[in-house]
């Protein structure tokens, strides 16, 4: 009898072996939830917003379902409706022109940002991928799965949450073929100004590496809206955005982006293998998307809602003697544990204790450097309905 076949990809090796980080908090969550009553743990934990899909994009959905019965498969790049959206969008949102020939249709934006490092990736020289840390977890193993190493970029207390370009030696940046930014960045929340998106543009224009930036936030914000990467002109020559529908307009269970680029040597790659690989999003998800994105309303809302969360939860943090770093967009809120405290006890006890669940700052963070950017803070996702804020909050007010 022939043997087992194990003829993997050997670059997928360190993907399969690491050890999944939220293994412990699933099991410290459902060890919880068997000791308090049914419904009494509010999670903090998972980044998925809980908030209905907004009804105009519901209400298109169907009456879509309807009209496009016969349409056949969808648009692998885009249906032309939904491209025009995404570019009214941009041009509305940023002021920025781009066609739809410079945009391209994504399955949200997970599966872009562990795919995007195949294209630009030689699996054979010594390249590298600059990924923050902490930062989303595709990022580095699109990177290893491309066969490229990844450099990770400390986004800590001591560079102020900003990716520090000096951090990059130059033997690193001489190998680097992809770097990706965030902003707003998950988890801190800290949102780069547009001379830091021009610093790091000018960066990768220097050193001949393609920019991805990550713009997922971008609706989500407490004051001044967040800058694109595009409103930089040097941009159009090495920088790619990844934008999608899922914490905008609560779209995460359709699974519905984009990725954009003004320089076709970068888009056109994506687009044509795109077409190769993949069916397209689904025609009444990809109507529905094209309607949240004409509409102002709903974003305005959700962003009411997160800052009411936000300030309802602050005070009591800060009461127990945490040090929030106030977040200027995202869902996120990056908590600095006391002093004499770690992450994973910290968070412990706030579940074993009093039913909060939130995330160890050191699980969704790699050491790196000798250090691990996430240590000493947690991570609360607010998405819960702000009843059960509020009820998080006077439990941390109780002894």
């Amino acid at each position: 009898m022939p043997g087992p076949l194990t003829k993997l990809n050997p670059n997928l090796e360190p993907i399969l072996t690491a050890p999944y980080p939220f293994d412990l908090v699933d099991a410290n969550k459902k060890k919880a939830r068997e000791m308090f009553p049914e419904g009494y743990v509010i999670d903090f934990g998972i980044g998925d917003p809980t908030d209905p899909v907004p009804e105009l994009v519901r209400k298109r959905m169907a009456a879509a379902t309807e009209e496009l019965k016969c349409s056949g498969y969808p648009a692998a790049v885009g249906d032309g409706d939904y491209l025009d959206a995404i570019v009214g969008w941009l041009k509305a949102r940023f002021g920025v022109d781009i066609s739809t020939g410079q945009v391209c249709a994504t399955y949200g934006a997970k599966y872009a940002s562990f795919h995007i490092p195949m294209f630009f990736v030689d699996p054979a020289a010594d390249d590298v991928c600059i990924v923050p840390n902490p930062g989303y977890p595709p990022y580095a193993d699109g990177t290893l799965l491309a066969g490229a190493e990844p450099f990770y970029l400390n986004i800590s207390e001591a560079t102020d949450f900003e990716p520090d370009l000096s951090e990059i030696p130059p033997n690193v940046a001489e190998r680097a073929r992809v770097f990706f930014l965030n902003s707003p960045h998950s988890p801190t929340g800290r949102m780069l100004s547009l001379e830091k998106l021009g610093e790091v543009v000018g960066f990768c224009l220097q050193n001949n590496i393609v920019l991805v930036s990550d713009e997922c936030y971008s609706e989500l914000y407490y004051g001044d809206a967040p800058h694109s990467v595009l409103e930089v002109p040097q941009s159009a020559e090495c920088a790619i955005v990844l934008n999608s529908l899922s914490k905008r307009s609560m779209m995460t269970s359709c699974a519905v982006g984009f990725v954009a680029s003004r320089n076709p040597e970068l888009l056109g790659p994506i687009r044509s293998i795109t077409r190769k690989s993949a069916q397209g999003v689904a025609n009444i998800i990809q109507a529905g998307a094209a309607a949240a994105l004409r509409d102002q309303v709903h974003p305005e809302q959700m962003r009411a809602v997160y800052a009411e969360r936000l300030q309802t939860i602050l005070p009591a943090l800060e009461g127990v003697g945490c040090s929030p770093v106030r977040p200027q967009g995202t869902f996120f809120l990056w908590v600095k544990v006391p002093e004499d405290d770690t992450s994973l006890g910290f968070s412990e006890r706030l579940l074993f204790e009093k039913g909060i669940n939130c995330m160890p700052g050191n699980l969704v963070s790699k050491e790196w450097g000798g250090v691990n950017p996430g240590g000493g803070f947690v991570r609360f996702a607010l998405v819960p309905p702000v009843e059960k804020v509020r009820q998080a909050a006077e439990r941390l007010q109780t002894g």
